[in-house]
C-alpha cells in the first residue's frame, strides 16, 4: 500500500528531478516508511512513497526492477493471491528476490504479458515499463477500489495516486462540468473528477503508451458481466457457497507482516468479517468502533457483543461535533473532493486514532451493494420503481396526465418521475427539490444513464448495475483516500472479484428472500451472530449532521453557518443560487429538515472544497 507518481515524456524531454520530488511529498502520507526515485533515459520518471505492509525489509523497495534490469515497475495496493501465483511462477522456473506482491505483479507481466490481470485477487493500480523498447502498461484493479488519475499536456503523461501530487506541477483548476451530478448523487462515477483535465482510469481497465505517443485504453474486466444468474440450486446451497468464498476472502486479506484490525460498526458485514477474522488468526485481533450519543446513531451495545464474544481488544473512540468540525478541514483534503458522506469524517477520525495501534484495517463495505441490502431491493420498492418507470419512458402520457390531473395530491408524480427512477434511487433528497435545481434535465449524467441502459429492462437489474457500478465509488474512494490519509490500508473482504461473481450469480428472489434484504449473508451469519442482531432495523453508519446543523451551538454549527453565510459563497458562479437561496432559506424557517445530508451538506462541502483546493487553504497541510 503506496503512493506515486509516473512521469512519461511525450518528446523525450527529461521531467526535472526536483518537481517529482516535490510532487512525490506531496503524498507523503500514503507512504511513510520509504522513498524512492527512478529516471531512465530521458523519457520515464518515477516517484515513490511506501508504507510497508508485506516484506518489510529494503527487497520491498521500488521502483523495482526486473532481474535482468528491462522492466521496471511502481505498485499501489495488495494482490491478496500472490503466494499462489508465486507458486505457479516458480513452478514454471522463475525465481525472486523479495517476499513481496509486488515482484509476483512484475514476473506476472514479464511471463503473460496483460493477461496477468485475470489472475490478479485484489486492489492495486501499477505502472511497468518495458526500458528496452520504451513502452508502458498501466492498470487498474477490476473493481477500482484503488486510485489512478491521468494527467496530460503537451509534454507529458503523468499518473499518480492522488490529484494532489499534481500541485507542484501545475496550478490545479476546478471543473464545474459535474457540480450538479455531486450536489445530487454526491458522488462522481466513471472517469470524472472536478479537477480539469484529470481523469480517474476506469476500474478494470488498462493503457498501453509508447515513446512515439501512441495511446490506447482497453478493458479487461467489466463488472456488468459478472451478473450471470444460476438457476437450479436452493437458498441453503447459495448460503453455503457464499460462506465458503467469503471465509477464503477473509483468510487472504489478513496476509500482512504489520498489526492489522477490524472496522467493528455491529452491523452484520462487520461482524461477520470480525468472527471469521478472528477464528482464522492465532493471535489477539484489534477492533475498532466509533460511538454517538443517542440510540438513533450508537451501536455500541452491538458492537462490544461481538468484541466480547470473540475476544477482539477493543477500541472504542467518542465521536462529537466538535470532533467531526476539527476532522472536517482534513478530510476534504485527504479525500479530494467535496464529501460523499459525513460518515467520512468519522471514519478518518476512527483511523487517525487506530493508527496508532495498527497499520491495516478490514471493513465492511460492499455487502450491501453485492447482496442487497438498501430497501430499494425489497419487493415493494421494486414494483414502485417499476411503476414510476413505466411513466418515465412513456413521456406523452406522463404529460398528459399532468397537465389535466385535476387534483393537487398526485401531481408531483407526474413531475417526478420525468427522471429515471433507478438512477434517481441513489439521490439522497427528495426529487422535488432536485427538480427545482434541474429543472428536468437529466442528459448531464452520461455515464449513470448509460449504466442504467445497459441492464435492459429489468428494474431490479438497473438498480444493481447502479449500486455497483455507480455508487459504491464513494465507498471505496473513501476507503483508500481516508484511511491512507492516516497511513493505513483500508481493505474490503467483500469486494473481490470471486465475491461478486458469486453475489451476482444469484437470483433476485434468493438474495431478497422471504421480503429479508441481503438474506444470503444474514443466513450465513446465524453461525457467528445473535440472531437479535442480525435481524434488527438497520442503522448504518450514520451521523447526526443535521441535528448538529440546526442546533445552532457548537463548533460544527459555527462553522456550517460561516460557510452557509459568506459572501463567498453568494457569488460562485458555480452554485445555483436561486436553488440554493431555496434550500437554505427553508432550512432557517424550519421548513426544511435535512436528514439525510442532502443538499446543505453538498453546497457546505462544495464551499469548503473550492477553498481548499483553490483558494490556497491547502497550504496549511503541507509539513
Amino acid at each position: 500500500m503506496c503512493g506515486f507518481v509516473t512521469v512519461i515524456s511525450k518528446g523525450g524531454g527529461e521531467f526535472p528531478e526536483n518537481t517529482l520530488k516535490k510532487m512525490a511529498s506531496m503524498i507523503v502520507h500514503r507512504g511513510p516508511n520509504d522513498e524512492g526515485i527512478a529516471r531512465e533515459g530521458g523519457w520515464f520518471s518515477a516517484a515513490f512513497r511506501r508504507l510497508s505492509i508485506l516484506d518489510l525489509s529494503p527487497r520491498g523497495h521500488q521502483p523495482m526492477y526486473s532481474q535482468d534490469g528491462r522492466y521496471a515497475i511502481i505498485f499501489n495496493g495488495e494482490v491478496y493471491n500472490y503466494m499462489e501465483i508465486r507458486k505457479e511462477l516458480e513452478f514454471k522456473g522463475l525465481s525472486f528476490n523479495s517476499g513481496t506482491d509486488t515482484e509476483v505483479i512484475l514476473q506476472s507481466y514479464i511471463y503473460w504479458g496483460k493477461r496477468c490481470l485475470e489472475r490478479f485477487n485484489g486492489m492495486f493500480a501499477f505502472v511497468i515499463a518495458d526500458l528496452r523498447e520504451r513502452k508502458v502498461f498501466v492498470a487498474r484493479d477490476q473493481l477500482g477500489i484503488k486510485p489512478l488519475f491521468h494527467y496530460e499536456d503537451a509534454s507529458y503523461h503523468i499518473f499518480c495516486s492522488e490529484v494532489k501530487a499534481l500541485i507542484p506541477y501545475k496550478e490545479l483548476e476546478p471543473d464545474f462540468s459535474s457540480v450538479n451530478e455531486y450536489l445530487v448523487f454526491r458522488s462522481l462515477p466513471g472517469d470524472n473528477t472536478l479537477f480539469k483535465d484529470v481523469e480517474s482510469l476506469s476500474p478494470g481497465s488498462f493503457m498501453e503508451l509508447d515513446i512515439k505517443g501512441n495511446c490506447r485504453k482497453d478493458f479487461y474486466f467489466r463488472l456488468q458481466d459478472t451478473f450471470i444468474p444460476r438457476e437450479g440450486k436452493t437458498f441453503q446451497e447459495y448460503c453455503d457457497e457464499t460462506e465458503l468464498i467469503l471465509r477464503d476472502s477473509i483468510k487472504i486479506h489478513l496476509r500482512s507482516d504489520v498489526e492489522l484490525g477490524v472496522q467493528l460498526s455491529g452491523g452484520v458485514d462487520s461482524s461477520l468479517i470480525t468472527a471469521i477474522a478472528s477464528q482464522n488468526l492465532k493471535k489477539k485481533f484489534h477492533s475498532f468502533s466509533i460511538s454517538l450519543e443517542g440510540p438513533e446513531f450508537d451501536e455500541s451495545e452491538y458492537q462490544q457483543r461481538v468484541a466480547s464474544r470473540y475476544g477482539t481488544e477493543h477500541h472504542d473512540y467518542r465521536f462529537t461535533a466538535s470532533k467531526f468540525a476539527e476532522f472536517m478541514s482534513p478530510s476534504i483534503w485527504h479525500y479530494e473532493h467535496p464529501l460523499n458522506d459525513p460518515n467520512t469524517v468519522a471514519t478518518f477520525y476512527l483511523t487517525d486514532r487506530a493508527r496508532k495501534t495498527i497499520t491495516v484495517m478490514l471493513s465492511g463495505e460492499g455487502a450491501d451493494e453485492s447482496f442487497m441490502g438498501y430497501t430499494r431491493f425489497l419487493p415493494d420498492s421494486i414494483r414502485r420503481t417499476a411503476f414510476r418507470t413505466w411513466f418515465y419512458k412513456h413521456k406523452g402520457v406522463r404529460e398528459f396526465l399532468g397537465g389535466a390531473w385535476p387534483f393537487e395530491k398526485g401531481k408531483d408524480f407526474f413531475k417526478i418521475t420525468k427522471y429515471s427512477p433507478a438512477m434517481f434511487n441513489l439521490s439522497y433528497s427528495d426529487l422535488n427539490h432536485t427538480d427545482l435545481l434541474l429543472k428536468g434535465d437529466e442528459s448531464s449524467f452520461k455515464f449513470r444513464k448509460s449504466v442504467t441502459e445497459a441492464a435492459g429492462d429489468d428494474v431490479v437489474m438497473q438498480a444493481a448495475f447502479n449500486d455497483q457500478i455507480c455508487d459504491l465509488m464513494q465507498w471505496f474512494w473513501r476507503a483508500d483516500r481516508i484511511g491512507m490519509g492516516s497511513s493505513m490500508e483500508l481493505r474490503v473482504p467483500f469486494c473481490t472479484v470471486p465475491m461478486f461473481r458469486q453475489a451476482n450469480s444469484i437470483p433476485y428472489e434468493f438474495k431478497v428472500f422471504g421480503g429479508e434484504r441481503k438474506a444470503i449473508l444474514k443466513k450465513v451469519a446465524e453461525k457467528y451472530i445473535d440472531r437479535d442482531q442480525i435481524y434488527r432495523k438497520k442503522i448504518g453508519f450514520g451521523i447526526p449532521a443535521g441535528d448538529w446543523m440546526r442546533s445552532g451551538k457548537g463548533h460544527f454549527a459555527d462553522l456550517f453557518r460561516e460557510i452557509m453565510e459568506s459572501e463567498q459563497i453568494r457569488k460562485r458562479p458555480f452554485i445555483n443560487q436561486e436553488h440554493f437561496n431555496y434550500m437554505y432559506t427553508a432550512h432557517k424557517e424550519g421548513r426544511y429538515l435535512e436528514r439525510n445530508a442532502s443538499y446543505l451538506w453538498t453546497y457546505f462541502n462544495l464551499e469548503y472544497w473550492y477553498r481548499i483546493f483553490f483558494e490556497g487553504q491547502w497550504k496549511a497541510f503541507i509539513r
